[in-house]
């Protein structure tokens, strides 16, 4: 059990916002935000995975995902992209990659809470609209105006200076872990997902999702680690996580596509998890556990 810590206090809180991170690191996270799927079937884990991380380090990787956070969510064209989307499905090829950009930061820093922050977990507000962009992006890259619009319109009267206020007190709100808390989390994680495979011969979408995210936290953090802290070890961990998770990621597009297309049930249809998947996460959960 990770031991119990002493109350964060005010003072220390304030000492976290001393770190900043250069334009060219920014750039080199959101580089490797769009790569965290990439598909490389012939990379390995290495022999051993390590935990060997200073609070600062860890504290550092959290801090470099909310200033790139914080830089997206200032975009210029994204409260017109919203605009234009609670009355259409139809996107330009020029916004979605806007749109993608912006939902990227969202999705990098809910998974940047979940492992360096002492709570795990993403904020309320932070990881409910996080959902809604998902929502929204599921909708018109399938040209379903029924769930675009309706969403849209909601995330639209969210998203304005009263709002981004809100948003941004929660990011501030950010109470860093220890090693052995980071480790024990991590451990935690692995072991709900070997967890669901033994338990279940076969998955529904919503659990196969469920498998996914865990993956996609994951990767977020070795790549986070990778751009931090460059080595041979952490891009080897990364490109084998990034693969996993481009795997899955793949296959609930299609998962996707049958549920809004009503040829799958997305909570009680079943099916076995592809072969090329549960080889490699079998092989993470070996290397990773505890």
């Amino acid at each position: 059990m990770p031991k119990t810590k002493a109350p964060i206090t005010a003072k220390q809180i304030v000492d976290f916002e001393r770190f900043h991170f250069s334009e060219q690191q920014c750039n080199q996270l959101y580089d490797m935000i769009c790569v965290d799927d990439q598909i490389n079937l012939d990379v390995t884990l290495p022999n051993k995975i390590t935990f060997e991380y200073t609070q600062k380090q860890l504290i550092e990787s959290f801090m470099i995902s909310r200033q790139l956070w914080l830089e997206g969510i200032i975009n210029q064209q994204f409260p017109k992209i919203i605009r234009g989307l609670c009355t259409s499905s139809k996107i330009t090829e020029e916004n979605k990659v806007i749109y993608k950009m912006v939902r990227a930061k969202f999705k990098h820093l809910c998974y940047a809470y979940r492992g360096f922050d002492a709570r795990h977990k993403r904020p309320f507000l932070l990881g409910n609209i996080t959902g809604l962009l998902g929502l929204i992006q599921d909708g018109f890259k399938n040209d379903k105006s029924s769930i675009v619009i309706p969403n849209a319109i909601l995330l639209n009267s969210l998203w304005n200076e009263q709002g981004l206020s809100f948003l941004k007190r929660e990011a501030y709100r950010y109470f860093p872990c220890d090693l052995a808390d980071f480790t024990f989390a991590l451990h935690k994680n692995v072991r709900f997902i070997q967890q669901q495979i033994q338990k279940n011969s076969t998955l529904s979408a919503h659990e196969f999702h469920t498998l996914r995210k865990q993956m996609s936290m994951f990767s977020a953090l070795y790549g986070t680690f990778d751009v931090l802290y460059s080595s041979p070890y952490h891009h080897q961990v990364f490109q084998y996580l990034a693969t996993i998770n481009g795997l899955m990621g793949d296959y609930h597009d299609i998962l996707i596509e049958n549920k809004l297309n009503k040829t799958q049930n997305y909570f009680f249809d079943r099916f076995i998890l592809p072969e090329n998947i549960s080889t490699r996460l079998a092989i993470f959960i070996k290397y990773f556990q505890p």
